[in-house]
This record gives C-alpha cells, sequence and structure tokens, in this order.
C-alpha cells in the first residue's frame, strides 16, 4: 500500500510510479557495498515446494502453479453449497489509488446492487481492501477511515540515511501498527466463519527468492484454530503490502523435513498487479475450460489508471527509472486483465472492470495526502452510483 515517491511529474501518474526509482537506489547501493540488516536461514531451491508453515496445511499456493497444484485451495469458480453463481471480486494494488477503490465499494453498497462476495482476492492495497471486502457493507465505515480520515498520512516515515544499508528505507512500524488495529481477533472470527460457509478471500505476495506470487487462502488461516493464526494473517497482510527496499520484507518461517528456514516475502504487487485465476487458466489455449458457463460473475476492481498517460520525463535517472517501472506496471496490469477477459470469454463468465479514469492533481512529496485520497474516494463512489461504473470489456477490446 504505501509506495514513495522523489521527483513530482505534473500529473497524476499513480503511486506506484516512482518507487521503483527509490528501489533501483537503495538495490544498487546494498549490492555495492554487500551487507544487509536481516539475518535468516534461507531455504535451498530444490525445498522451496516441500516448505510449509508449521500448524497450517492447504492455505497456500502458486499463482504461477499448474491446476493440479491449485486444486487443494478448493476450486476458485466452483460455486459453494447452495449458491447458484459465484460472485468473484479482485482488487488491485494503486498504493494510495486505493481510495479509488473503498470510495467504488461503497458507492456500490449504496446502489443497493453489491453482491455477497464468494471469492475475494486482492494485492498490496488491496489486500488491505480486501478483508472489509470480503465483510460486506457493514464495513464501509472502516474503509472511509483508512483512505480518508488521514491515517494513511503518517504510513511513510523515512529512516536515516543509513537505512540504505538496510533492508528497507521506511519504518515499517506504522504500517505494522495500522494492520494489527484492524486485524484483531473479532475479523479472525468473521472470517474464519465465512470460510467455513464456503466463501474464499485470498491474498498475493511475493516469494523474493522464488521470484513467484504466492496466493495465501486468508480464511484457512483464520479458521485454522492454531494460535498462531492472526499473526501469520497480519504477517501476509503486511508483506503483501510492503513495497521492497521501501519497507523491510517480512520473514515467514516454514519448515522441511523438521528443519526450520525462513522466506522472504514482499509486495505482491512485484510479480502481479491482479490475481483473477491462476497463470495456468489465464494461458491456456483450452476452448472449454474446467469452468461451467455463465456462473460466474467477475468483478475486476483496479486502483489505478489503464490507460496510456502522457508525460515529458525529466532525463534524470531517478526519473527515468521511475517512469520505465510505472510502464512496466501498467502494462503488467493491462496484459493481465486482457488474459482475463479472453478467459471469461471462453469460459462463458461474466466480466465487469472498473478503474481510475480521471486525471487527479497529485503531488508526489506528499503521497498520502488526505484531500487528495478523499478526491479519489469521491470518484470511486461516485463511478460506482453511475450507470456507467462497469466496464464489460477491457479499453483493447474494442468490440465483442
Amino acid at each position: 500500500m504505501v509506495e514513495q515517491f522523489i521527483e513530482p511529474p505534473a500529473r497524476n501518474v499513480g503511486l506506484r510510479r516512482f518507487s521503483l526509482g527509490v528501489a533501483v537506489v537503495a538495490m544498487l547501493l546494498l549490492a555495492l557495498n554487500g551487507c544487509a540488516s536481516v539475518t535468516r536461514t534461507a531455504l535451498s531451491e530444490p525445498d522451496q515446494d516441500a516448505a510449509q508453515v508449521e500448524g497450517f496445511s492447504d492455505i497456500r499456493f502458486w499463482g504461477d502453479g499448474s491446476a493440479d497444484e491449485t486444486a487443494s485451495s478448493g476450486p476458485i469458480f466452483q460455486p459453494r453449497a447452495g449458491a447458484g453463481r459465484i460472485s468473484y471480486l479482485a482488487i488491485s494494488g494503486g498504493g494510495s489509488g486505493g481510495a479509488f477503490g473503498a470510495g467504488f465499494l461503497t458507492g456500490w453498497s449504496q446502489s443497493g446492487t453489491r453482491p455477497e462476495f464468494d471469492v475475494v482476492s486482492g494485492v498490496s492495497t488491496g489486500a488491505l481492501i480486501a478483508p472489509f471486502a470480503f465483510l460486506g457493507p457493514s464495513q464501509d465505515s472502516v474503509l472511509a477511515e483508512l483512505y480518508t480520515s488521514g491515517i494513511a498520512e503518517t504510513l511513510v516515515r523515512p529512516r536515516p540515511i543509513s537505512a540504505l544499508l538496510g533492508a528497507g528505507l521506511s519504518d515499517p512500524e506504522a504500517l505494522q501498527r495500522l494492520v494489527a488495529h484492524y486485524a484483531d481477533e473479532d475479523m479472525l472470527r468473521k472470517i474464519a466463519s465465512e470460510h467455513l460457509k464456503g466463501r474464499r478471500l485470498f491474498v498475493a505476495t511475493t516469494n523474493l527468492d522464488a521470484q513467484r506470487t504466492v496466493i495465501w487462502d486468508m480464511g484457512a488461516i483464520a479458521a485454522s484454530g492454531d494460535t498462531r493464526a492472526l499473526t501469520l494473517f497480519r504477517d501476509v497482510l503486511i508483506a503483501s503490502a510492503s513495497i521492497p527496499a521501501v519497507f523491510p520484507p517480512v520473514m515467514i518461517d516454514v519448515t522441511v523435513n523438521g528443519r526450520r528456514y525462513q522466506e522472504m516475502h514482499s509486495d505482491g504487487g512485484a510479480t502481479t498487479q491482479l490475481f483473477t485465476a491462476p497463470e495456468s487458466l489465464l494461458a491456456s489455449t483450452d476452448l472449454a475450460p474446467p469452468i461451467r458457463p455463465g456462473r460466474v460473475d467477475l468483478y475486476i476492481l483496479l486502483n489505478n489508471m489503464l490507460d496510456p498517460e502522457f508525460e515529458a520525463v525529466k532525463p534524470a535517472t531517478l526519473a527515468i527509472a521511475g517512469r520505465a517501472y510505472s510502464t512496466l506496471v501498467k502494462t503488467h496490469a493491462r496484459a493481465t486483465v486482457n488474459a482475463t477477459y479472453t478467459l471469461t470469454r471462453r469460459a462463458g463468465i461474466s466480466f465487469n472492470l472498473a478503474y481510475l479514469d480521471q486525471v487527479v492533481p497529485y503531488d508526489i512529496r506528499d503521497p498520502f495526502n488526505t484531500e487528495y485520497m478523499r478526491r479519489l474516494f469521491k470518484i470511486g463512489r461516485e463511478e460506482a452510483l453511475s450507470a456507467n461504473g462497469w466496464r464489460k470489456r477491457p479499453p483493447a477490446a474494442s468490440s465483442d
């Protein structure tokens, strides 16, 4: 969720736009100095598939795994008992752009048309929104508080220059406190109860060692009954929202053959901006995917602009790095949306897309400006209440 910028652009370019500029500099310095403040016992490559979080089973799968490998999490597109259709909400990353998604959910509730979602997935800032979206309209006031009250302005707390030799440029304590405040025992009990009814809540992180997306079944964690469930639940949310080099990664303890190791997890947005389906389904050329047609309504809530945005880039290293990264992020998001649309066409899934389509003045020296986020929240709310809030195809698909 928290991303920091250095060089102000002339227009809104989204909060991720400059984070890699910071990350690139930090990583170069780390490489040159050859030191880091985080110590751990890392897994070897052959052990990565066998690693388990002690006390938990069937709580995660690889986002790029095969259909057989993801089956243990439960079929994503299969209706729960007694349900005729699936309502699936996928929420993207986007930093402070999450205010758009929070406002959209609120307006959707006010419209009276918001369904109870059978499946919710979230990445980065979308991971922080996802539990509240999963629990329903009763949590809309909390989303409004998170994204419009000014709480977000406290999240970026730069460390001294010595932090360049550590694991993150910003102090993660404020983000940890925020997650601990809202993700409490009461939330865990409610999510566990819904999980036992057959509903699913997924959050994506990036395993930095493996360079792979990990999809966590948050309901399975909540319903596990393990005393460490709340800690793991919080750690996954923090990891998904922790931009590499800006915030330290989260170390998650795992075991292999009785030996303990630490996996390094960070922002889910590093490997995917959006989780709609395992890559095996998105990349498949099967004309009849294993999904019952006409049974799924897929809603994609994109917390950023999808269309290209022109900007005269300064001929400076950080500006160039930031612009290149923002282009990569937008292209990756667009590719995922397009691949998902193709899958829905083949599988008979109802496709619905909402994204920020207005340029909003933005000062990257103040990335979590409360007035800016309130404006995005208002835009999202108004979009949800309008007749054109949902698009039935992505911009690249001009006609069906």
